[in-house]
Formats: structure tokens, sequence, C-alpha cells
């Protein structure tokens, strides 16, 4: 069994621990509650010389779907972070990326969708996904955040589809529990294995 270690860590910080030891190409991004933390920790761990992920800031989910999806027809390994109306205003997007069979991952912390004014946990938004040919993982403890995202990639690279992780904001998102990650980061990329894009 390849070593791991304890980290008491939320399911933000788990999946940009995991998004880190897969070793992404571009994250395409856009900040909202309760997903900001997992790009705000991959902008940290770049800082710190841990990633050398490609974090591009978007003016709009709708647009950070779209740098998402330009990156993976051109071969490359994406993944974002998401929720609520954010979620909703890329929506738009999701069909065209599945139809037309192009991995990535997408991490989204469940929040309602406000109207008028609520952000607390519940799954309104990714049920608006259902429909839109996407791959769906619910993780309820940050540890399966961590998991999820691992299986994912290699999920989405398998059957050319891509993935969402769903899991609780706040409650999954926020709280701190006991958690296992490898040590080594190898060891992901290992199981993860190489992509080799059907168009580059």
């Amino acid at each position: 069994m390849k070593k791991q270690v304890m980290e008491y860590a939320s399911g933000n910080e788990m999946a940009a621990i995991a998004i880190k030891q897969i070793g992404y190409d571009l994250m395409g991004y856009y900040p909202i509650t309760p997903s900001t933390q997992i790009a705000e920790n991959l902008d940290i761990m770049r800082a710190n010389g841990e990633t050398d992920l490609v974090m591009v800031a978007a003016e709009g989910e709708h647009s950070a779907a779209g740098i998402c999806y330009g990156a993976s027809v051109a071969g490359g390994r994406v993944v974002n972070a998401t929720s609520a109306n954010g979620l909703l205003y890329a929506i738009e997007q999701l069909p065209v990326q599945s139809g037309t069979r192009f991995p990535m991952v997408m991490n989204v912390a469940c929040r309602t969708v406000s109207g008028p004014l609520s952000i607390k946990g519940d799954h309104s938004d990714i049920m608006y996904t259902l429909n839109t040919g996407w791959l769906i993982l619910f993780a309820n403890t940050p540890q399966e955040v961590y998991d999820f995202n691992i299986c994912a990639l290699r999920w989405a690279e398998k059957v050319n589809l891509p993935v969402i992780v769903a899991f609780d904001g706040f409650f999954t998102s926020h709280q701190k529990r006991n958690s296992q990650v490898f040590v080594d980061d190898s060891v992901v990329k290992e199981f993860v294995g190489e992509y080799e894009a059907k168009y580059s």
C-alpha cells in the first residue's frame, strides 16, 4: 500500500490537494461561494511552487466554462469549480462539452440558487445539470471529495465525457475532517495515467 498521511482539511482543501497532485494543465474559474476556496488554495500552492497549474480567472462562470472547453479541445487536462448561480450561468455550455465528448472535471460545492437571496447549502443548483450529459459523483465527506477527484479524471478520459464532483456547500466544502492523502504526488499521477488526447 502506498504511504498516506492524515490531513485535517475541508472538502474544498481536499479538492485542491487532489487537483495539485493530478497535475492538471489549466483551471478556468470564476470565484463564487462556497467553491471559491478551491481556486484560492490552488493559487497559494502556485505561489509556493507546489504546482505549475495555469489558472485563468475569467470574467464570469460562462467564460470559465468556455476556457476549460477550449483547453480540453486543444488536448489539455482541465478542471473547474463553481456553485449555485455560477453553475446556472455556465450551464449553456455543459451539453456542448458532453455532446462533443471532451473530458474535463468540475467541482460543484452545491448551494441554493439564490432567489431572492440565500446561500444555504442544498442541491437546487446541481439538479439543473442532470440532463446535461455529464457524469455526476456525489461526495459526502472531504475524503470522498479527494478520492472522487482522483477517480473523476480517469473516468472522464476513459469514456470521453466530462465529470462533476458534487458535494454539499458549507457542510462538506468548509467543515474540516480527518482525511487521508497520498504523500507522493507521483502515486496519484501514476493512477490517473498519461493522457493521449484524441484530438489536439
